[in-house]
């Protein structure tokens, strides 16, 4: 039996209103007990009102990256709603890439060395002029590319980073040995929540929204993302920043 869309297109509309709305209200309500539960449980592991047993650190430990997590999937959901909604604000400003990239696998150098990986940073044909560019958003990309990489990488694997100008823009590369791409899912690779079957076995608790986002975010500052892939030899993942005028 086929039913009937009763729905016109304003009611739609409303309905799809409603339910970013809906997004935005509960993900913002979300921050606060979060970032609470994440200062307590720094407190807590920084052991200055007391030493902790063993025992102890492993639970605090796991209680704080399920809560990174948490943390993750609303700002992931924040950026979502607004894309949709076609709100993605820049703040673009002059800056120089690679120390945006430097601060990154800074950020990253925890995970780096307990996922016992190698990061290389290289500069092609630099040095570097300025970008006009919105640093943040650059830097959430950057930090999607990098962690995908770490995750899907096997244990002494390699990562590249590579900057590389052009006489229009500067092309970021993030290169890995890891699982690859299977060629049946390439089309699909930047669609909201998908996720490959091989990689999902690597780490179940993604959201499938970082490679969507990355795309919306480096398409809004005038740049183009892709990447290029062969199943179990690795990835490159590749964007472009227009350089300034």
């Amino acid at each position: 039996m086929k039913f009937k869309n009763i729905l016109g297109t304003g009611e739609r509309a409303s309905i799809k209103s409603i339910q970013s709305d809906f997004v935005t209200i509960a993900s913002h309500q979300l921050r606060t007990p979060l970032s609470a539960i994440k200062w307590y449980a720094e407190i807590l592991l920084s052991q200055r009102q007391g030493p902790l047993t063993k025992k102890q650190i492993d639970h605090l430990q796991e209680i704080y990256r399920s809560n990174e997590r948490a943390i993750n999937l609303v700002n992931d959901l924040l950026d979502v709603s607004r894309i949709q909604e076609g709100q993605i604000h820049l703040e673009v400003r002059p800056i120089r890439i690679e120390k945006v990239i430097e601060e990154v696998v800074d950020n990253y150098n925890t995970l780096i060395k307990s996922s016992k990986v190698n990061v290389d940073f290289q500069i092609v044909n630099g040095p570097l002029p300025e970008v006009e560019a919105d640093q943040d958003k650059i830097k959430r990309v950057v930090m999607n590319l990098l962690s995908n990489a770490i995750k899907y990488t096997p244990a002494g694997g390699r990562i590249q980073m590579i900057l590389e100008k052009s006489k229009h823009y500067i092309t970021v590369s993030v290169v890995d040995s890891g699982v690859g791409i299977p060629k049946e899912d390439e089309s699909k690779i930047f669609e909201k929540f998908f996720r490959s079957q091989n990689v999902i076995k690597l780490a179940p608790d993604g959201t499938g929204l970082g490679l969507y986002i990355a795309k919306s975010l480096v398409e809004a500052m005038g740049g183009k993302i892709g990447f290029d892939s062969e199943e179990g030899k690795g990835t490159t993942f590749h964007f472009t920043i227009p350089l300034k005028v």
